[in-house]
């Protein structure tokens, strides 16, 4: 079975980011065998070597050569881009039951940092959010993690507030759009 580049990636990113410091040796074989078993079956250790160097080129890994080998650590954008292959995976688990409140995520991003600014509302629409402005989007169920992956994947620490709102004004369309009853 041929394997993306992404899912080598991921599997090293979780890897990394669950055992904490990784010291492997020479050749990243030990990388491997911390790794969970079934990805042990299906990665070659050269495929994992070079994913952990590109993830040390793009600052997502610190690799440092120590006396036996190389330790690995993950940075910050590294841990946020785990955060978004984890929240990418997972669906928001929906209550079967509204709490009647909107979970609602503000931002004021600067002009001069536009792109940042439509990459949150890509992320946002992505996800299922509603947009009430342009950076004023709405959800239905607890969703403050998303807050915090926005504000480390796109540095908005901020930049961003989340607010938890009881009562919306004409918001029927919303509720008609989550498929909640009145």
């Amino acid at each position: 079975m041929k394997l993306t580049r992404g899912e080598i990636i991921k599997a090293v990113l979780l890897t990394v980011g669950v055992a904490g410091i990784v010291a492997v040796g020479l050749t990243c074989p030990g990388l491997l065998q911390v790794m969970k078993p079934i990805y042990r079956k299906r990665y070659r250790a050269d495929l994992v070597r070079q994913a952990v160097y590109r993830l040390d080129k793009k600052g997502w890994l610190i690799l440092k050569q120590v006396r036996n080998g190389w330790e690995i650590k993950l940075t910050d954008r590294g841990r946020a881009e785990l955060l978004a292959y984890e929240l990418g995976e997972k669906q928001f688990k929906q209550s079967k039951k509204w709490d009647q409140k909107w979970r609602c995520l503000i931002f004021d991003i600067p002009e001069k940092r536009k792109s940042v600014r439509e990459q949150v509302r890509q992320f946002l629409q992505k996800f299922g959010f509603e947009r009430l402005q342009d950076s004023v989007w709405v959800f239905p169920y607890e969703c403050r993690e998303i807050l915090e992956l926005l504000r480390t994947k796109y540095g908005i620490r901020s930049e961003a507030l989340y607010l938890v709102v009881e009562s919306l004004d004409n918001d029927r369309w919303l509720r008609k759009q989550f498929g909640l009853k009145s």
